[in-house]
C-alpha cells in the first residue's frame, strides 16, 4: 500500500511540475558573473528578482509554482534563476549560501535577499521593491 501511494504521489508531482513549470522554466539563466552584472545590476531599469536554486533541492522545487504564479501576478517585474552549480562564481560572488535564495534588485542595486522557501516573504520583498 505505501509503495503505490507513494508512486501516486511522485507522478501527481511530476503532472504539476509540468502545469506549473511551464512558465518557470521561460525564465532566462544567468550562467556567469558577467551575464549578471551586465543584465542586472548593469540594467537601470525595473525590479528584477534572481532565484538561485539547486536541482536537487526539494525547497527550490516547491517554490516553483509560487514563482510563476508572481511572475503572473506581477508583468512588469523580470525574473531571472541562477543554478549555484552550474554558476559557482556567481553564486560566492553574491555570498549565496542556502537555497533557494532569491535576490531583489531594483534599479541595478541589490535591494533585499529572501532566504528560503518563503512565498509570502518574497512577495512582500517584490511590493515593498516597486
Amino acid at each position: 500500500m505505501f509503495a503505490r501511494t507513494r508512486t501516486a504521489t511522485y507522478k501527481l508531482s511530476l503532472v504539476a511540475g509540468r502545469r506549473f513549470g511551464s512558465s518557470y522554466s521561460q525564465i532566462p539563466k544567468l550562467s556567469c558573473l558577467q551575464e549578471f552584472q551586465e543584465q542586472i545590476l548593469d540594467s537601470k531599469k525595473g525590479v528584477k528578482v534572481i532565484d538561485f536554486y539547486a536541482t536537487w533541492c526539494g525547497p527550490c522545487k516547491a517554490m516553483i509554482p509560487h514563482i510563476s504564479k508572481l511572475m503572473q501576478e506581477y508583468p512588469a517585474v523580470d525574473f531571472y534563476k541562477v543554478d549555484v552549480d552550474q554558476a559557482m562564481d556567481l553564486a560566492r560572488s553574491c555570498d549565496i549560501s542556502a537555497m533557494p535564495t532569491f535576490m531583489l534588485v531594483k534599479d541595478g542595486r541589490i535591494t533585499s535577499k529572501v532566504v528560503g522557501a518563503n512565498p509570502g516573504a518574497l512577495e512582500n520583498g517584490i511590493k515593498e521593491s516597486q
